[in-house]
């Protein structure tokens, strides 16, 4: 494997900054405001978009957990990972806007298990989809209403973001050629 471009921890933390800012606002008052980590990949973004968000809204915002692994497309080729979190919602989704939250968006599959997932529990006011990342190569008609950093990118190549809570220097996204 070969690593075409690094996007190093200072660009990730400018774009958390960038979508707590946009985030907030569109949501002065944070009122029923729920964000939702896509189990694994959202949940640090998660961690640090609310940590973002409370900061400029002087309030936590409530956070969940979205396990998609019972409504993929694809579980014959990519069986359920012991490490998933079950799906655990912090306050009931009725009235809720749900933010999505994921590193990255391709297909738009992620995204569409996601919203099954959380119509399993109830039927929130509004969903809107968060992301740090968006390569392009959509296969299902979903956009973000909070991107971090745009990157084009082939269907072969592949995006691993890593970031780490204890040591925001150790972060890094990296663009990998199949």
């Amino acid at each position: 494997m070969l690593v075409k471009k690094t996007i190093e921890s200072a660009e990730i933390a400018a774009a958390i900054d960038s979508m707590a800012e946009a985030i907030a606002s569109a949501h002065p008052k944070a009122d029923n405001l729920v964000l939702a980590g896509i189990a694994n990949g959202g949940l640090p973004l998660c961690t640090l978009l609310e940590a973002a968000l409370a900061k400029r809204l002087g309030s936590s915002i409530p956070k969940a957990v979205i396990d998609i692994s019972f409504h993929r497309d694809d579980i014959g080729q990519h069986p359920i990972t012991k490490e998933v979190q079950a799906t655990h919602m912090a306050t009931d989704p009725e009235d809720s806007t749900i933010i999505l939250v994921d590193d990255v968006l391709f297909s738009g599959r992620t995204v569409r298990a996601a919203i099954a997932e959380v119509l399993t529990i109830g039927r929130p006011y509004q969903v809107e989809l968060a992301v740090l990342v968006d390569r392009g190569n959509r296969r299902l008609p979903f956009a973000a209403n909070y991107t971090g950093i745009v990157e084009d990118t082939t269907p072969e190549q592949k995006v691993e973001v890593t970031l780490d809570l204890k040591d925001s220097a150790k972060s890094k996204i990296e663009i990998i050629e199949a």
